[in-house]
């Protein structure tokens, strides 16, 4: 009789496909990569006193992310500040998408939800 799997933490998804846990930094991550891509998005919100950040460092958890989650599903919110002109519905729908499919190929990962919050739009390119 094989032993119980440790717990999965709050902080965690269990991945059954890798048998690992992966933290909800590195889905973060992931997830702001793949939504910064998507064509319309200027960047992701993290403050009303700081710029829309557009360059994801794999070191640093991007604070316009939200991952929670149970330990066996995760749920995302991603704030993100539109680029001018951009039809806000259709971003939010190809974020959603792009995110899906990433975390699906990068870590087999299928989201529970994917919130997608507009703070804000880009002024226009001078």
């Amino acid at each position: 009789m094989s032993p119980e799997p440790p717990e999965a933490s709050a902080e965690a998804v269990e991945s059954a496909a890798a048998a690992a846990h992966i933290s909800h930094s590195v889905i973060a991550i992931y997830a702001a990569a793949a939504a910064t891509d998507v064509a319309g998005v200027d960047g992701l919100f993290a403050s009303h006193s700081t710029p829309p950040q557009r360059a994801i460092d794999p070191e640093r958890v991007p604070r316009g992310v939200r991952v929670s989650g149970d330990g066996h599903h995760v749920d995302l919110e991603l704030h993100l500040v539109t680029e001018w002109g951009a039809h806000i519905p259709s971003v939010a729908a190809d974020v959603d998408r792009q995110v899906r499919s990433y975390l699906a190929s990068m870590i087999e990962l299928e989201p529970r939800s994917v919130a997608v919050v507009v703070e804000g739009v880009a002024p226009p390119a001078v």
